[in-house]
């Protein structure tokens, strides 16, 4: 009498091959994981300052009597950042360009960008990440 083996399934050397492959593709997918999402934030806090600027374009366009008002209710030149209500510093005018008069945060950090007002039609917005600070400013017409 002879047995009919059935044999259905891996080998446990089969199984390890799998494991070692799949530990191999882990291992070089989780870096690059990293660096994909680190540049995303990156590009994504560049068009946060960009858009902040167009902005400041649209409140010159948008402000009728834009030569006599300023950017920031206060005396002050610039906005620090801080968590502070953005009302008690802008021109409603400027922040009714932003939805809900909220202005963008920096994703790495989620904090608020620097602004200056360097000239009436040109402004200077700065991401403070390790003590790097985006010098880029744009005239604005």
């Amino acid at each position: 009498m002879s047995k009919i083996i059935n044999r259905k399934g891996f080998s446990l050397v089969e199984l390890m091959i799998v494991v070692v492959i799949m530990g191999i593709l882990i291992a070089v997918a989780v870096p690059l994981y990293g660096a994909i999402t680190d540049r995303a934030r990156a590009n994504t806090c560049r068009m946060n300052q960009n858009m902040l600027r167009s902005m400041f374009a649209k409140y010159i366009l948008m402000d009728e009597n834009y030569s006599s008002n300023t950017l920031f209710l206060t005396s002050s030149k610039e906005f620090d950042g801080s968590r502070q209500n953005a009302a008690d510093v802008f021109d409603p005018v400027f922040l009714s360009c932003f939805d809900d008069g909220d202005l963008p945060t920096c994703p790495e950090e989620d904090h608020h960008y620097v602004i200056q007002r360097v000239t009436d039609t040109e402004i200077r917005v700065q991401c403070i990440k390790d003590n790097a600070v985006d010098e880029d400013h744009v005239e604005q017409p």
